[in-house]
């Protein structure tokens, strides 16, 4: 039998309108501080857990590129074992204890910083007298936006038992089509089940930048890490001092780890303590204060720079998707005596 497909309207129409109220729907969703206190933490009996959202699909703030979470796990507790197709980045609060990665132990403790690779089972134990805390910063709602978000739960298995990471095929030799495809991506991953997993921030040494702060990288394909394009750098802001302004594509979260400042985003005043995150949506211009004469203030940025921003940088050429003034409005930091970067870290 014959169907035929009749609408009252054009196809222009119809895609106008849906733009329009996605884009409408995404805007309503934007916050630029989501506070610490804010974030409600919820037992999860199933991983011996808990666990907060700061923004992300799992909480009441959606995201599509990035999500954080707070995780904490109690004294003498051992969660269960999970993976997940998107990698995540992994950065100790507080308290101490260990995560196994596809098997390997490591032992950590507050301010150090670890990447959860895909594809890799992993689950944490906390040897302490007390709880532990850590955060966690993922392109999950990305994966998910493109329909390849895939969790798979392993209870208490032994890592030995469960299914490894799936593997590219064995490149073919040749010169057609298919066989450049597995070279392509049999070259893309090589190395990444031996690529560094944890930064210990007792062998972090910071850089004064051009832009007007001390940078210390915590997770970068330059020192060692295979990501599918998550980065962390930990930002110190001298104190009453600022750094330089700029805007780009993409956006960028800050979470304060201590000190208390304001952010300047597109001419509107933001304050921010300890605990809280700073969301830079795509394309504002931003600048970021320390507010104390006494104390520098230090955030971690975290992008998800190569799998999303040089994409779109492709994508939207000519346009530039980073832009900062001819002349850096940056402080002279020449001047600066900096801080032990231990100092104000953390008991374990």
């Amino acid at each position: 039998m014959k169907t035929t497909t009749q609408t009252q309207v054009t196809h222009y129409e119809v895609q106008k309108k849906r733009r329009a109220s996605l884009i409408e729907e995404w805007r309503s969703y934007r916050k630029t501080i989501l506070h610490r206190a804010d974030v409600v933490m919820h037992d999860d009996p199933a991983r011996r857990m808990r666990r907060g959202v700061f923004a992300g699909r799992d909480g009441d703030r959606p995201t599509m590129n990035l999500d954080a979470s707070i995780h904490e796990i109690g004294a003498h507790t051992t969660s269960t074992i999970h993976r997940h197709s998107w990698d995540a980045i992994m950065f100790v609060e507080s308290g101490s204890g260990w995560t196994e990665i596809d098997g390997q132990r490591i032992e950590w403790r507050p301010w150090d910083t670890l990447h959860l690779p895909a594809w890799a089972w992993h689950r944490h134990g906390n040897v302490g007298e007390r709880p532990a805390v850590f955060h966690t910063w993922s392109v999950q709602p990305m994966l998910e936006q493109f329909g390849v978000a895939l969790l798979e739960e392993g209870g208490d298995t032994p890592v030995d038992q469960l299914p490894p990471r799936p593997k590219q095929p064995t490149p073919l030799v040749g010169s057609h089509p298919y066989a450049r495809r597995t070279q392509r991506l049999a070259s893309q991953w090589e190395g990444a089940e031996s690529a560094r997993l944890v930064t210990r921030f007792d062998d972090v040494r910071g850089l004064v930048t051009k832009r007007g702060a001390r940078s210390l990288f915590l997770v970068d394909k330059s020192i060692g890490y295979h990501t599918a394009g998550l980065s962390a750098v930990m930002h110190e802001l001298a104190p009453g001092l600022y750094q330089s302004r700029h805007r780009h594509g993409g956006e960028a979260w800050l979470y304060v780890v201590s000190g208390t400042g304001y952010s300047v985003i597109d001419e509107v005043r933001h304050d921010w303590s300890e605990g809280d995150l700073i969301a830079v949506d795509h394309w504002e211009w931003h600048q970021h204060f320390n507010a104390s004469n006494e104390r520098t203030a230090r955030l971690i940025r975290v992008h998800n720079f190569d799998a999303l921003y040089d994409m779109m940088r492709v994508l939207v050429d000519p346009l530039s998707l980073f832009e900062e003034l001819p002349v850096l409005d940056a402080p002279d930091l020449s001047g600066i005596a900096w801080p032990d970067h231990l100092a104000g870290r953390p008991e374990a």
